[in-house]
């Protein structure tokens, strides 16, 4: 006679159970959230050093609000400094007064944009909520961001930009979405330059993500024609001033030696943080090549962070490693959910 051992499903752990509640309760989303802008809200009432750049664009766009004229950055070789974040700048200062607190409020605006679409792309990206919230939970204690919000620079406002555009490609059903994303990238490339890489790597990106034929490799490289199509042309008031001096244009484009150059402008805390996100966000990756996980848009982050060292400006990078903390979160989560399913060796 023989007997089937029947086998019943185990008890979650104590920390499995912690982890279904991080991703389950609104309580805790709400929590993160309070951080989130309760930090933001702090650092306008910090000490920070005003930075030459974020002086210039405030000066500028306080000279375009009051009907001056536009001016170009100190020590730039360019003929014609972008005027994406001056120009929105100048708009706000003209509705609601050139002071601190109309800045305050674009920034605190940006910043919120920013968390709403870190955490719709960490769901998106990954599909865990947990993962999503932890992305978020980085963001949130960020230094390079929060001591961001009372400068009038233009890194909060990019990174808003580079985040819809990419939220746009990614789940985009209609031309319009196309159209919108085109005019983001725009707006995105007349604050930064360099941010027109990303477009062009989001296009890569979704060609290669799936099993490519000639149907779908046509249909990829006609919706990137319509984006990129609209940016350069709204650029183009911008671009055609270098047509007669090339020179000019390629010494305003940043090139990988200068990357080192990007990462000693940050402070120690800031360093610290992003040395954090960069070893959270490889380790991320290794566990998802050991796992041979698909080709996804979980590589956006990569992607960009290939865009940022190919043209390493600082408010690119600030963008990019926004979005690596979904990848670091996804990370946290894994190494949460395998302490979890450790079990305490029973004794005999």
């Amino acid at each position: 006679m023989s007997a089937e051992i029947i086998r019943f499903p185990t008890r979650p752990t104590r920390m499995a159970r912690r982890l279904e509640w991080f991703a389950q309760q609104r309580s805790v989303l709400l929590a993160i959230w309070a951080l989130y802008f309760g930090v933001r809200v702090a650092a306008l009432f910090l000490d920070i050093a005003v930075t030459p750049e974020a002086q210039w664009h405030h000066d500028t766009a306080l000279a375009l609000a009051m009907g001056g004229d536009y001016f170009a950055a100190p020590r730039d070789p360019a003929l014609f400094t972008p005027i994406g974040w001056p120009m929105v700048l100048s708009l706000a200062y003209t509705r609601f007064g050139a002071s601190a607190v109309t800045l305050a409020l674009c920034n605190l605006a940006n910043a919120l944009a920013i968390g709403a679409l870190t955490l719709a792309l960490g769901r998106r990206l990954f599909a865990n909520e947990a993962a999503a919230r932890i992305g978020l939970l980085l963001l949130a204690i960020s230094p390079l961001a929060v001591t961001s919000v009372p400068l009038a620079g233009p890194g909060l406002f990019l990174t808003a930009l580079v985040l819809t555009g990419c939220w746009l490609v990614i789940v985009r059903t209609s031309r319009w979405q196309l159209g919108s994303a085109g005019l983001v990238f725009a707006l995105a490339a007349l604050t930064e330059p360099a941010s027109l890489l990303v477009p062009w790597l989001l296009f890569i990106l979704d060609a290669l993500r799936a099993r490519l034929t000639w149907q779908r490799f046509g249909g990829v490289l006609g919706e990137a024609a319509i984006v990129l199509s609209i940016a350069l042309l709204a650029t183009a008031p911008w671009t055609w001033r270098y047509l007669d001096q090339p020179e000019a244009f390629l010494a305003r484009v940043p090139s990988p030696v200068n990357l080192g150059d990007v990462f000693a402008q940050l402070g120690p805390a800031q360093l610290a943080w992003c040395t954090l996100i960069l070893a959270a966000s490889a380790s991320a990756l290794v566990v998802a090549l050991l796992q041979r996980r698909g080709r996804g848009w979980w590589i956006l982050p990569y992607a960009v962070l290939l865009g940022a060292a190919l043209a390493p400006a600082p408010d690119l990078l600030a963008a990019d490693l926004t979005l690596l903390c979904l990848p670091a979160g996804e990370f946290a989560m894994w190494c949460w959910r395998r302490i979890a399913e450790r079990r305490p060796k029973r004794l005999q």
